[in-house]
């Protein structure tokens, strides 16, 4: 969506002066009445900060009246694409409340956007190398499943894309199914998954990967024509462990699963048809 499209479909007739700049103060969008935040009063070098500066959600009060009514210049910061923008829009002081509650709520849903797969409603793997920095570094327990789906590409060849992505979508679901407070599921690549717990022990986590074959068993026996097969590795550490050599190992204990399907000739398959 363009700057023009998303300024028609999100904001209200009456909400006018509307200025949308880049973190560095360039215009990249404005209306008819933008001169009117575009003053000396509104503290417009405040609004606009220099790169770097993470300012949001700032109010910033006009001097000035139009047509009798008290304005205030509010100020958001957002994304797009991968360009970080701030809008600047005039507000009369008794709406403000209201389309405050609004323009956050939006700013919720693009952020929830960018750290989801579109396709099953895992996270994806953007917000998994966050996450990886931050949230799964020096915990006392740590759980890591890395999952692969057998024969995706086999399937989109000889099938089409929709059969694989229901593939991908029962995969997918299999994970969502275990999600909890410390279970966070992702989708890192076409057939890849990961999932990671935290604070459990080590038999919590073998009793997680005996649910998550339960579950992916349950959903296979769906009567949708795609049956599922994935190779699961697992790695477990306690406090003090290395992130990065438990990701190595949950990767090379799901290869030697792959490679034992293939000889037992267990693969993901297909036998319904696509309405």
């Amino acid at each position: 969506m363009n700057i023009d499209q998303m300024i028609l479909s999100f904001f209200r007739d009456e909400v006018c002066g509307i200025l949308v700049t880049d973190i560095s103060g360039n215009v990249v969008y404005e209306d008819s009445k933008s001169y009117l935040v575009n003053r000396k009063e509104t503290n417009w070098q405040v609004a606009c900060p220099a790169p770097g500066k993470n300012q949001k959600d700032e109010v910033w009060d006009l001097t000035n009246t139009l047509n009798g009514k008290t304005y205030m210049v509010t100020t958001s910061t957002f994304t797009e694409g991968d360009e970080m923008l701030q809008i600047h829009f005039l507000l009369e002081s008794s709406n403000y409340t209201e389309l405050y509650r609004d323009i956050t709520g939006y700013s919720r849903i693009l952020e929830d956007e960018k750290a989801h797969d579109s396709l099953t409603g895992l996270y994806n793997k953007g917000k998994f190398l966050s996450l990886k920095r931050t949230l799964f570094q020096n915990k006392d327990r740590i759980a890591i499943y890395n999952l692969d789906v057998n024969n995706l590409k086999l399937l989109n060849d000889n099938y089409g894309h929709k059969v694989g992505d229901l593939l991908i979508q029962k995969a997918g679901e299999s994970l969502k199914r275990l999600e909890a407070r410390n279970i966070l599921g992702f989708r890192t690549g076409g057939d890849e998954f990961l999932l990671v717990a935290l604070h459990i022990s080590r038999e919590e986590a073998e009793k997680l990967r005996q649910e998550w074959e339960k579950g992916l068993a349950e959903l296979n026996r769906a009567e949708d024509g795609v049956f599922c097969v994935m190779a699961c590795g697992m790695a477990y550490g306690e406090k003090g462990y290395d992130l990065d050599k438990l990701l190595d190992e949950a990767d090379r204990s799901m290869y030697e699963m792959k490679k034992k399907m293939k000889e037992n000739h267990l693969t993901s398959s297909y036998s319904g048809e696509i309405g």
